[in-house]
């Protein structure tokens, strides 16, 4: 697939630095707000998606997020949500993650997040402490399941979507969020459930919640093994 070049997005209150993530769902811009706080914007084009319809339903999923986000503390606040005056994107401001080696001091240059597999990675082998081993999974559980309690499902829990705030494990990558029993096909190779993750039935809004749990069980928690 051809590499889209596009300009650098204008967010209000905002100046947007550099691009530090993207995937098929949007592009992650590490941007400097108005008090000197750094953040993180996700950027979702409308040329992405196949119609209008998708993109729709896409926003309307941050929204109902935005709010519940805030709620739980191991989930990635979100603290604003907008669109483009041409209609062309909408984008969301996020808590920023922590550097991978330098935590809270953030250099806008060599910036690097810090994931659960960054941190895999950075240190093959070793093994995590049980009791971080604990408290990474607790966490995480319990965040997912106050998103479904509010009605709503991750679709693409895996390590990288995991990053870490002041220390502490947070679940992110929350565009991907959509209402339970929503009749979508997202995820990530090695990551969706063995019986896929298409919808389809009274049981969807159980099954959405067993597929996020499925894709948490396949994290690669370091020292798990």
């Amino acid at each position: 697939m051809p590499v889209k070049i596009r300009p650098n997005p204008s967010i209000p209150d905002h100046e947007v630095l550099r691009k530090i993530g993207g995937g098929a769902y949007g592009e992650v811009w590490l941007a400097r707000g108005v008090t000197g706080a750094m953040r993180a914007v996700k950027v979702v084009w409308r040329e992405d998606f196949e119609d209008e319809r998708g993109f729709e339903r896409e926003f309307e999923g941050i929204l109902k997020f935005e709010p519940i986000s805030r709620d739980h503390p191991a989930l990635v606040n979100i603290l604003h949500v907008g669109r483009s005056p041409d209609g062309l994107f909408y984008y969301y401001v996020m808590q920023l993650g922590d550097d991978l080696r330098t935590g809270r001091e953030i250099n806008p240059i060599e910036y690097e997040p810090r994931t659960l597999r960054a941190d895999h990675h950075q240190g093959p082998g070793e093994r995590w402490a049980t009791d971080e081993c604990i408290d990474v999974g607790l966490r995480l559980a319990e965040a997912l399941h106050h998103l479904h309690e509010s009605g709503l499902a991750h679709r693409d829990v895996k390590p990288s979507n995991v990053i870490f705030v002041n220390g502490r494990a947070k679940l992110a990558d929350i565009g991907l969020v959509a209402a339970r029993g929503q009749r979508t096909f997202v995820g990530t190779e090695g990551f969706v459930p063995p019986e896929g993750n298409f919808p389809g039935s009274c049981l969807q809004p159980r099954q959405d919640a067993l597929r996020d749990r499925h894709r948490q069980g396949s994290d690669e928690l370091p020292g798990f093994a």
